[in-house]
């Protein structure tokens, strides 16, 4: 699984839908400003530390910032720095060490910043709600 093939399972986030349509006209927008300043930066920090480290004395994907982000309408897309490509594509085994096994740590790091991000959207179009309609 790489970056690309992840995205967020909308079925156990309703709250989050049901604040979307109290404000159609702005929730596309709070949403994605929340991905670009908190939920990209909080997936790349939970998929960094999972990163394997070689056992070869050369500068890793593990210790240095390894990850771009790319954003577009209500999504982002995390990859390799190109200096860093070798980690392209961890679920598949593809790379340059010779025993190469699958590594999860894209899959692993997405799922466990998910339920953050959710709730950083859910609080960011809620903040929204309450400046644009008035409430709490």
């Amino acid at each position: 699984m790489s970056a690309n093939d992840w995205s967020i399972d909308f079925t156990d986030v309703d709250k989050l839908i049901e604040n979307m349509s109290k404000i159609p006209n702005r929730s596309e927008e709070v949403i994605n400003k929340s991905l670009q300043t908190k939920g990209a930066p909080l997936a790349m920090s939970d998929i960094q530390v999972d990163i394997p480290i070689s056992p070869f004395v050369k500068r890793h994907a593990h210790s240095n910032k390894a990850l771009n982000v790319t954003f577009a309408n209500l999504q982002f897309t995390i990859r390799p720095k190109r200096q860093f490509e070798y980690i392209k594509y961890p679920d598949l085994a593809i790379g340059t060490s010779k025993n190469n096994a699958p590594k999860q740590f894209m899959k692993k790091g997405l799922q466990k910043a998910e339920p953050k991000i959710v709730k950083d959207l859910t609080d960011s179009v809620i903040e929204e709600i309450n400046k644009t309609l008035g409430g709490k």
